[in-house]
């Protein structure tokens, strides 16, 4: 029985090739503390007993001279005569005096130096209320009843941004009128007869408007509707037969004597089909015969050429002629309406035009097409084409959410929602686009009035306006290549310790250019738990195929904007190694690029043995601690088992049982699909799941066997103690088209008694004769649950001092809810944390909350930091590695769960929110990372200057370039540093050769030692080429600083032992050799050609896709081979090699205290 439970707790790991993990679990490398850095161990040896001895006693004395220091500084402040920190009262200028112990970068500087920083701030009384404009207007709001929120801005009147403190920027729930009630109508009820036999009938079905009061406003819409019926003919005793004679009841020709053989198969499958009942075409109601279990069947009397309808429930209606003696009948599955294109949001000014668009598939096909406008059916003379929704002369009363709805006879769909917004001028769409945004500095850089390596410089939401040239020429999707961006700014200088920064600081927005792409999927499928690649797997997009994966499990292709949603089948067609994956990714117009995906494949559990002979019931479940809980009762009926070509199989039949914990938090990444339906009214609902399973049987020698019997499922009454939650569990299939779930009919209409057991509710039947190896799943449709809403800030790291307003990339928010063995999942989207809440149910259970992205290396995973919690406080705590937060989820007045989304989003930084940071980065300071082209009316001398100092410029025809210095820290001696200091290697980016960039900082990068053993980093720089390939084709050659920062005094020294020959091979960039220099630094200019012999390493995507030119770069680097990106060698292709050398405690006055030791 312990074989059932073959999936139980696993975690799956996940190895590909060299990581981090590997590699460091291995001991050939260390110190992984960069993004891209790796390291070779060289193991320090081990601090001798006399130096530990002489530190304590050092450690004495130190802390009797701070504590003789600090009483004597005390007693000058309490006499006046110490500067002092905080602004005076009698509105007089103060300094500030700051010490600091730094070594600088600044191209005029080139020693380490112990810095003495004064700077001076003007304070005055109330200077904070002088200093600041009066507020603006409040923006439109968002609602136009109902509540919303609206902003309002104010302006420093200070000489830079740092003369003022507080917030710029003000968010307030606003209440407009109440929002007109409408009737809502009552679902479909099923058709009614039809009211003729045969000849051409109508047949009707019904629904009501529900109104919760007499006031409430009408529903648009008609409450009855038709469809033809009984479309073929009356009999007719008079007809003439071609072929036969007419048989008694006047309504099919008969050949006596003639058999039809044949057989009823699923069509892309080849699967049978069994009990397909067989009619002739002109007499539909008259059942002629059936196929058995395995799909064959027998027709008598039926003539040559006639025709047959061919019904089975889950199947379309097929129609066939009788050509000879047999037959094969190839049936399609149903399949419930998906959305191949959808509404797209549009930007209109008032009297302009709009057409909205949507299309769907679904077998049968789609009979029609209905439109909404916040949740109201609109009038059908809007859209007489169906698929197509036009609307003229716009007024500001047609702004609002659209929807439109495709309905077959499988089901229906509805889209998601598409803004129309309609404005009365164009600047209006970015009035309320400009947001807060604190970047942090150089640690050197420390800012007076905030104490803090920070700065307030604004940005503008990227969100889609309408430009300038925006016409509609009747198109259902428009190349929307018009954002907010920056429309004024200024530029401030920022004093550090021996260096200036410059950064760009936003005053408001207007509508302009920006990036519009196309999007390309870029993948990799791999084993969940031993990270093998699923080689040639079939690759499938929306039920279409696309590509098979490559040798080492990659595959990529191109992927329309127009559906919301596309879903990837992956199927292991050849080896068999794994079980079929269904993911399912979002889609909007904001992604451009290449979005990486990774597939996690789950392969079969171990199979167990059963005999064909006899019942057979595999059961599986949870285990915690060592405790099993079943979930899974399946009911194996005897001499069930056939081949796919109808033989039937006696023997020991290899059961494979596959069971997905919800409760596992280490296999919801793997689940398939989303839990979701869709229902009858084309919504999607959620499911809460008790599990996912895989049911897979072959023979002892590995052929694959169908069953011809239905198979029963229970739920032990073990795994739920809820009555009423036990009765509303159902069995569900997922569809590999849609990702999402369908229902499992729960009776197959077949005459036979179901097995009770005392122990277990049965909940459901499937014929698993038509069922590829597939995924199903047992849950319940989510009742009535407490909705909120809540605010998530994201920062660059840990220390939560730079905020991210927006990401290029989206965030995917997933909060499950565990309820006893019942699973809840969230899944939101997030672009622009500041101004978006995400949807959540609090009910007081503990919440799971993880953040991810696909980046260059796949599923890059966010880490929760303590959240800012209200009262009274809610209990959590931080798990997986910090990847996960577990919070208990209740409503507070203060958040930051609110009830309400427009509180919610009008919650302040100051106010309660849940923290989430990217991790450690290397990236300290960045002047301009991308240049997007402002509005018109921008200021033409800073968009110039702008584009000259752009990190990542777009040139021609190469796109975007990151270029990448392999440099080498060797070791000496052992090192030992105070507690809390480190050595970093610091790489500054100046502008070189083109004269109005010289000596410009374009951004530094930082690269940290923990652990001192010899390592080697890629550190990334600004490529040499174009300044600004769109408004100034210039060329500089970057000037790259690198700097060995330490701390001073304690006798640590250095030297350069290795570089690359940069002098002769680029003798026109006047680079000078440095070999055996001891200042810690090398300074060069950087060629543009690609050159890994030097150490520079290089990789450029035309499109924004700088992951994967990253994963390029850092491959051949951490190689130092062209074309290599597996392999490390640290001391292969490497630019720059630093030595480190210490003597330790006794270089210094006080070893003749210790000289015993030294």
């Amino acid at each position: 029985m312990d074989q059932s439970f073959a999936n139980k707790n696993k975690r799956y790991r996940v190895t590909r090739g060299n990581s981090i993990a590997s590699l460091e679990k291995g001991n050939s490398f260390t110190n992984i503390t960069a993004q891209n850095g790796f390291a070779t161990v060289k193991k320090a040896p081990a601090v001798p007993f006399k130096f530990v001895i002489a530190l304590i006693v050092f450690g004495v004395i130190a802390v009797v001279t701070i504590v003789t220091l600090v009483v004597v500084l005390t007693s000058k402040d309490d006499d006046g005569d110490a500067d002092k920190t905080t602004g005076a009262p009698d509105g007089k200028t103060t300094s500030r005096i700051l010490t600091t112990i730094t070594t600088t970068t600044g191209p005029a500087n080139n020693v380490s130096t112990t810095t003495t920083t004064t700077i001076s701030t003007n304070t005055t009384s109330g200077s904070v209320d002088d200093v600041w404009g009066l507020w603006g207007e409040w923006t439109e709001c968002t609602s136009t009843c109902d509540s919303g929120i609206h902003k309002r801005y104010r302006t420093c009147n200070a000489q830079d941004s740092t003369g003022c403190l507080g917030d710029y920027i003000e968010t307030e729930v606003c209440l407009e009128t109440d929002c007109p009630v409408f009737g809502k109508w009552t679902t479909w009820a099923s058709w009614e007869s039809c009211d003729r036999t045969c000849g051409s009938g109508t047949q009707s079905r019904r629904r009501s408007c529900s109104k919760i009061d007499s006031s409430d406003i009408d529903c648009i819409g008609l409450s009855v509707q038709n469809k033809a019926c009984a479309d073929w003919e009356c009999p007719d005793c008079s007809k003439t037969c071609i072929v036969g004679t007419l048989n008694d009841d006047c309504d099919t020709c008969e050949c006596d004597g003639e058999v039809t053989n044949g057989r009823v198969c699923v069509f892309d499958t080849g699967n049978p089909v069994g009990n397909a009942d067989f009619f002739s075409s002109t007499a539909p109601t008259k059942l002629l015969g059936q196929s058995n279990s395995t799909g064959f069947f027998t027709l008598e009397n039926l003539c040559t050429n006639s025709e047959l309808l061919v019904t089975r429930s889950g199947f379309v209606d097929q129609t066939v002629l009788i050509k000879s003696d047999y037959l094969i009948v190839n049936m399609t599955k149903q399949i419930l309406p998906y959305l191949t294109e959808t509404p797209q949001t549009k930007y209109r000014l008032k009297g302009e035009d709009a057409t909205l668009c949507c299309q769907a598939k679904a077998n049968p096909p789609i009979d029609y097409y209905e439109w909404f406008k916040d949740g109201q059916i609109l009038d059908e003379s809007l859209y007489q084409e169906g698929n197509t929704l036009r609307l003229t002369s716009l007024t500001t009363s047609d702004s609002g959410s659209y929807q439109c709805r495709a309905n077959s006879a499988a089901g229906a769909i509805m889209s998601p929602v598409a803004t129309m917004s309609i404005k009365e001028g164009s600047d209006e769409f970015c009035s309320d686009a400009l947001q807060q945004k604190t970047i942090a500095l150089p640690d050197d850089c420390i800012q007076s009035r905030t104490n803090t390596a920070t700065y307030e410089v604004g940005e503008c939401i990227p969100k889609r306006c309408r430009g300038h040239n925006t016409t509609d020429n009747g198109s259902c999707r428009e190349d929307i290549t018009t954002c907010c961006t920056t429309g004024e700014a200024d530029l401030e200088k920022i004093q550090c310790s021996g260096y200036e920064l410059e950064v760009v600081v936003v005053k408001s927005c207007s509508c302009g250019t920006c990036v519009s792409d196309s999007l390309t999927i870029s993948g990799s499928a791999f084993g969940a738990e031993d990270g093998s690649p699923l080689r040639f797997g079939e690759v499938w997009l929306n039920g279409v195929f696309q590509t098979y994966t490559s040798t080492s499990g990659d595959f990529n292709f191109d992927v329309s904007k127009a559906a919301p949603r596309i879903t990837l089948n992956l199927k292991d067609i050849y080896f068999k190694q794994f079980l079929p994956a269904v993911k399912v990714i979002e889609i909007n117009d904001q992604m451009g690029g290449v979005l990486r995906v990774d597939i996690p494949m789950i392969k079969s559990s171990e199979p167990v043995q059963i005999d064909s002979s006899v019942d057979n019931t595999l059961v599986a479940g949870s285990s915690v601690n060592n405790e099993s809980t079943s979930i899974i009762q399946i009911l194996i009926p005897a001499n069930a088992f056939y081949y796919s070509n109808g033989t039937q199989y006696s023997g020991t039949v290899d059961a494979s049982l596959t069971f997905l914990d919800p409760t596992n938090s280490s296999v919801l990444e793997n689940m398939p699909g989303t839990f979701e339906i869709v229902d009858e009214e084309g919504q999607l609902a959620a499911l809460d799941s008790l599990g996912v399973f895989s049911l897979y049987f072959e023979d002892s020698s590995g052929q694959p066997l169908v069953l011809d019997k239905v198979v029963d499922f229970y739920v032990p009454l073990e795994a739920v103690q809820d009555e009423e939650i036990l009765g509303e569990i159902k069995l569900w299939m997922i569809n590999t088209e849609t990702g999402v779930w369908e229902y499992v009919t729960q009776e197959t209409g077949t005459t036979r008694r179901k097995r009770q057991i005392d122990t277990a509710r049965w909940i459901g039947e499937l014929d698993l004769s038509t069922v590829s190896q597939t995924w199903l799943n047992y849950d319940m449709i989510r009742g009535r649950s407490t909705a909120c809403f809540f605010k998530i800030r994201l920062f660059l790291d840990a220390t939560a001092s730079a905020t991210v307003t927006y990401t290029r990339r989206g965030i995917n928010v997933d909060t499950q809810i565990l309820n006893g063995n019942l699973l809840t999942t969230v899944n939101g989207y997030m672009y622009y944390p500041e101004s978006q809440c995400m949807a959540g149910i609090c009910e007081e259970n503990n919440a799971f909350i993880s953040l991810y992205y696909y980046g260059r290396k796949g599923k890059d995973h966010l880490f929760a930091g303590t959240p800012s919690l209200g009262q009274p406080s809610h209990s959590y705590q931080i798990i997986d590695e910090g990847k996960v937060l577990e919070i208990q989820m209740s409503v507070t007045e203060d958040g930051p769960f609110f009830r309400n989304e427009a509180q919610c989003k009008a919650s302040g930084k100051d106010e309660h929110h849940l923290k989430f940071h990217y991790g450690q980065t290397n990236e300290i300071f960045t002047y301009m990372p991308f240049f997007d082209m402002p509005g018109p009316g921008a200021n033409i001398e800073l968009l110039i200057r702008n584009s000259q100092r752009t990190w990542y410029p777009a040139r021609v025809p190469e796109g975007y370039r990151i270029c990448l210095m392999k440099v080498r820290i060797t070791f000496q001696s052992t090192i030992n540093l105070p507690p809390l200091q480190f050595i970093k290697l610091k790489a500054t980016s100046y502008g070189g050769t083109y004269i109005e960039t010289e000596n410009f900082i374009f951004g530094i990068r930082e690269y940290t030692l923990t652990d001192l053993v010899d390592t080697t980093f890629c550190i990334e720089y600004k490529c040499s080429g174009t300044i600004a390939p769109r408004l100034d084709p210039q060329f500089d050659y970057t000037r790259v600083v690198l700097h060995l920062v330490y701390p001073p005094d304690i006798g640590i020294t250095s030297e350069i032992i290795g570089e690359a020959d940069f002098v002769s091979s680029f003798p026109d960039l006047s680079n000078v050799a440095q070999l055996g220099e001891g200042d810690g630094r090398y300074d060069m200019k950087a060629p543009t050609v690609y050159t890994p012999e030097l150490g520079l390493y290089s990789a450029t995507s035309d499109r924004l896709d700088l992951d994967s030119a990253t994963n390029t770069a850092e491959g051949e680097c951490r190689s130092g081979i062209p074309h290599n990106l597996n392999d490390n060698n640290p001391e292969i292709g490497v630019a720059v090699t630093f030595s480190l050398t210490d003597e330790g405690i006794c270089n210094f006055w006080w070893s003749a205290i210790f000289y015993t030791f030294c």
